[in-house]
Order: structure tokens, then sequence, then C-alpha cells
């Protein structure tokens, strides 16, 4: 009996991930907030508080990423960087609308967190 398997029609955003970092999650789409409809629920569906989140715990840092407000069209990404779960003080705290923006951003700050930067 052959399984039916699902393949979503939207792709995750392609990430450099160097070593030493485990995911979480990740339900970040390479889908690009400023090319959507605003009026398209089946869409804004997938901009969540919950996209991304990976953690180095050599380091005891995690990296965060949500859409803010949930769902809205007029949000925006909101990415931080966390050191020993202090969510009250993080290391970065980023907002951008620009998912190629935040994309750089992310690659950059794995790549300086992994090297102990923030030790």
């Amino acid at each position: 009996m052959k399984a039916n398997l699902f393949v979503p029609k939207v792709k995750l955003l392609p990430l450099r991930i160097p070593s030493g970092w485990e995911v979480s999650y990740n339900s970040l789409t390479e889908m690009d907030p400023s090319q959507q409809k605003t009026d398209d629920e089946n869409v804004w569906f997938n901009f969540t508080e919950d996209l991304l989140q990976v953690k180095h715990t050599k380091f005891g840092i995690l990296l965060d990423v949500g859409w803010y407000p949930e769902r809205d069209p007029d949000g925006y990404y909101g990415l931080e960087l966390i050191k020993n779960y202090d969510w009250s003080n993080p290391l970065v705290s980023v907002d951008t609308k620009d998912i190629q923006d935040l994309a750089e951003r992310i690659e950059s700050l794995l790549w300086q967190s992994g090297t102990g930067y923030y030790n």
C-alpha cells in the first residue's frame, strides 16, 4: 500500500547553519511578504510567531525568529538572539520586512555566535 506524501508548495528558506547549532523548529519559508496579497488568508497563515528557533548549547545561545503580529500583512519579522534564556535582555533584536535581509542576518549571527563572539 502506498502512502500519500504531502509535499508543501512553499519551500523553506535555504539557510547555511554552521556546525554546533541544533534546530528546535523551522517553518520559515522563502515567501516574500511584500509579494503576497494582503487578503489571502491561506498565505498569511504561514506567518506565525514561531518560525525558526536554533540553539547552540555550548555557548547557551538561542536564535528565535517570528512574524509579529502573527498573520498580519502589516507585520514584520522579529529576530532575537538570546543568551542563557534571558528573554528580557536579548543580545540582538532586529525587526525587518525583507526576507533576504533576514536570511543574511540569521546566517551572520549564527556564524558570529558559534565562534564564541558573545561569550
